[in-house]
């Protein structure tokens, strides 16, 4: 009877080794496996928001650059008339 009883050990192993033991292995599979898809979700954001973000810089430089040129052409416009202005009162100066 000796032999039948240590089968039965053998065959049932001890309370929560095989079975709450692959739950836990399970469960900390699916936990790093949630972990890594955070993961992945953040970097997918991260790229997302520096592609977003590079693309307003470079909208913002477009626009200032437009801008620095706009005010280049209004100061050249000025300067213009200013001339104009200058060589009408030398010929009034003249005749007076």
């Amino acid at each position: 009877m000796g032999t039948t009883h240590e089968k039965q050990l053998t065959s049932n192993p001890e309370p929560g080794t095989t079975q709450e033991g692959w739950k836990r292995k399970r469960f900390a599979m699916d936990e790093e496996e949630e972990t890594t898809n955070v993961l992945h979700q953040l970097i997918d954001a991260l790229e997302k928001n520096g592609k977003l973000l590079s693309s307003q810089l470079e909208a913002q430089n477009t626009n200032f650059q437009l801008d620095r040129e706009q005010q280049k052409d209004h100061v050249n416009s000025l300067i213009v008339v200013l001339n104009k202005l200058a060589d009408a009162m030398e010929r009034i100066v003249d005749k007076l």
